[in-house]
């Protein structure tokens, strides 16, 4: 594929109006009550790792109710990995994991208890699959007449499991036998829910445990307790549709740990504001892309600086991420604290509204916005992901408004009164991030395009700004991502202030049309026509919806004019442009 130069672009409009509606997310959410806003709390892996202890984890619980953290909403104490005996030789009389006593000599409800008694949440972890050991032992299977052997065809392939016991995990054949497939889990599930827990996380996701997915979603429903349901880790892209329908959070990338002398180091924490923009779509009440633990609280013996610890809780805000810390709360950071305190931004991650998306992702000095929040602001953030210091303008064009705005510093905690941008010089690895909420009078820039087949609107599927993304057309509902604009002299059509693209300057019928960065490019370039059809420049088609119904998700692309009515167009009030 070749390479688009990335050109940073300005537009100028008249004034239309505005709507906080913005089209659904492209898959349906689970219905399991959990975490309608994004859960926060503690996890044991990256500072306990293969030693957690009830002593240990009792510590932690009490260090986050101490420093006054569960006012500020964090809740879950999540006891991780190696909590376990060995499952390829021993496991409960039911073929589940067996606790190892000498670790945990109390048992798992009694921590249970210890951390509901702290006003906080519980919650644990497991992997997919059986294990060996019931296998071996052909235990029953609660509460029915049937065995692990029942549910387990291959015994030459392993489930992934990190607990260092080597191959223990059987993959369980959910055709041999459903019924005895679902109940075993279900035995499981109920187990945990007996100890009072509230968070689940399965580890070691792959495609080829999607049924397992579906099958300890059932399970977890079951029990009548609401458990937040957690998969990890890099989960595949591709199945986001499974994971968002069955879990309340998914692993987005590899461990943020570097497995060193410090809890992480800024090369681990760098690769998630490339991998977070695509993921955007997907988040919403009830499930939240996790780009793994939040490493604020220790100082620097995280292995980050001040402004890196920022710039990390800055990014999982914006992306309304779980913020789970990875950190000793017994040893508190006076200034670490006071940024997990800042109700400001803290309220960012837990508003309700989609996650920030970047205007470019071209430089190591990004601006990033969201789409209109539920009070009618807007939230940027500022990065500077190099090595020096830079000066950085968020342009409010780029929000789709000119004029004055209020803009609230969230980490400054100050209000000012600015027109068309702020400006921010910024020191290596430092953020910024601000709350920009428009004046009255202030232009709104955009308006609807319409397609006269089925009177539905142009529409950045799920408010998404990741480049690539095939354009649609949605019922027409105001929101942003259907607030297009057209520069007659530059001949672009944008929305989220990226450009209408034909897919890798193609020119046949059939090229998807696309959202990206705006280059100039003539595969951005469009007429709009008096007969309502909009051509692009360098194929001389036509900007067409596919299909001949066009039921809301159908996908706009070139084809040769027709007259057809998924052909023609009709432009809202201003969205015109010099």
């Amino acid at each position: 594929m070749y390479k688009r130069a990335l050109v940073a672009t300005t537009v100028l409009a008249s004034s239309l109006f505005i709507s906080n509606v913005i089209a659904p997310a492209p898959a349906l959410a689970s219905d399991n009550g959990a975490s309608r806003t994004p859960p926060a709390g503690w996890s044991s892996w990256s500072f306990l790792m293969r030693s957690p202890t009830e002593a240990k984890v009792r510590a932690q619980a009490k260090g986050m109710s101490d420093a006054g953290l569960v006012a500020k909403g964090f809740q879950y104490v999540n006891l991780d990995d190696y909590y376990i005996r060995n499952p390829g030789t021993t496991v409960d009389q039911y073929g589940r994991w067996a606790v190892d006593t000498t670790k945990f000599p109390s048992g798992m409800k009694a921590l249970g208890d210890y951390v509901h008694g702290l006003g906080e949440k519980f919650g644990m972890y497991v992997t997919p699959g059986i294990p060996v050991a019931a296998y071996n032992q052909n235990t029953p299977i609660e509460g029915t007449s049937f065995h692990a052997r029942d549910i387990v065809s291959d015994t030459s392939r392993y489930e992934t499991n990190y607990g260092g016991f080597g191959n223990v995990m059987y993959f369980i054949d959910y055709a041999k036998n459903p019924t005895a497939a679902q109940a075993f889990l279900n035995s499981w599930a109920n187990l945990f829910a007996s100890y009072g827990v509230d968070y689940i996380k399965i580890d070691g996701v792959h495609t080829s445990d999607q049924d397992d997915v579906i099958h300890w979603a059932t399970a977890l429903r079951q029990t009548g307790r609401t458990i937040h349901y957690g998969l990890s880790n890099t989960l595949d892209f591709n199945n986001v549709g499974t994971w968002k329908q069955q879990a309340n959070s998914w692993r987005i990338s590899g461990d943020i740990e570097c497995y060193c002398s410090t809890l992480t180091h800024w090369g681990m924490i760098r690769s998630r504001w490339a991998d977070l923009p695509k993921w955007a779509p997907y988040a919403g009440p009830g499930g939240w892309n996790d780009p793994d633990s939040l490493e604020v609280g220790n100082g620097t013996a995280t292995g980050l600086t001040p402004q890196e610890r920022q710039s990390q809780l800055t990014l999982w805000a914006i992306s309304k991420a779980p913020l789970l810390l990875g950190v000793d709360m017994t040893k508190f950071d006076a200034g670490d604290l006071n940024m997990l305190k800042n109700d400001e931004v803290l309220a960012v991650d837990r508003d309700g509204g989609r996650p920030a998306t970047p205007v470019s992702q071209a430089t190591q000095q990004q601006v990033w916005r969201s789409t209109k929040n539920p009070d009618g602001s807007y939230t940027v953030a500022m990065f500077n992901l190099g090595d020096n210091t830079a000066t950085i303008t968020a342009n409010f064009a780029d929000l789709g408004f000119t004029g004055n705005a209020t803009v609230r510093n969230l980490w400054g905690r100050s209000s000012e009164t600015l027109s068309n941008s702020v400006t921010r010089s910024l020191t290596s690895h430092e953020s910024a991030l601000f709350k920009v909420t428009p004046a009255a009078g202030s232009t709104q820039l955009g308006g609807q395009l319409v397609s006269a087949n089925s009177s539905r609107c142009a529409d950045s599927p799920g408010g998404t700004t990741v480049n690539a993304t095939q354009l649609v057309v949605w019922d027409c509902n105001g929101g942003e991502n259907q607030r297009i604009t057209y520069s007659a002299s530059a001949r672009t059509l944008k929305v989220l202030n990226k450009c209408f693209d034909a897919h890798d300057n193609g020119t046949a019928a059939g090229t998807h049309v696309e959202l990206y960065d705006c280059n100039g490019g003539a595969n951005q370039q469009w007429n709009v026509n008096a007969n309502g059809t909009i051509t692009g420049v360098q194929s001389g088609i036509c900007l067409d919806v596919t299909g001949t119904t066009n039921p809301n998700g159908s996908g706009l692309e070139l084809w040769t004019c027709n007259g057809g009515a998924n052909q023609r167009w009709t432009l809202g009030s201003g969205v015109r442009v010099p």
